[in-house]
């Protein structure tokens, strides 16, 4: 436990780091870490992202919890940013378990899957701490493609290599 505890620590002082604006707040009715950066980017066809890295610690990861975590950070995500978001704004949450173990159905899920809605979007990701791994999406999305370098970029900065 006090090494789930040491790194959640190491995650806030890498957000810190990178620009986020950090503290606690209820996601899912759970409490979570949360970082939030809003930026604006030509080459993303000049708009703006709000980007939320969401992080909560559990004994295991599963995938109903993974999926849940995800869907309950895009909900607070989109009623912290998400208002005015369409053509040239929009939310993006980057929903991280934290666990001592992570169940391989909850590490294929974060491989393959993200969390879509209206110009908002959830990438699950998952840390085992037993073992090192961090999974998080692997492919190319066909929708929001453009913030896929971005994304990727954010979660190895976010979550320091163990």
């Amino acid at each position: 436990m006090t090494e789930t505890r040491q790194y959640v620590d190491d995650i806030s002082s890498s957000l810190r780091t990178a620009g986020y604006e950090v503290g606690m707040h209820a996601i899912g009715g759970m409490p979570a870490l949360t970082g939030y950066r809003s930026d604006f980017k030509l080459q993303w066809m000049a708009s703006r992202l709000h980007t939320f890295v969401t992080v909560r610690s559990v004994p295991v990861v599963t995938v109903g919890e993974l999926e849940a975590f995800a869907q309950a950070s895009l909900e607070y995500t989109k009623a912290a940013k998400g208002a005015m978001r369409g053509v040239q704004s929009g939310v993006a949450a980057i929903a991280v378990l934290v666990g001592e173990r992570v169940e391989e159905d909850a590490a294929q899920y974060a491989r393959k899957q993200l969390v879509r809605n209206f110009a908002a979007f959830a990438w699950p990701v998952t840390v085992d701490l037993s073992t090192g791994e961090r999974s998080s999406h692997r492919g190319r999305p066909t929708i929001g493609a453009i913030f896929t370098g971005w994304m990727r970029k954010q979660i190895a900065t976010a979550l320091p290599e163990l």
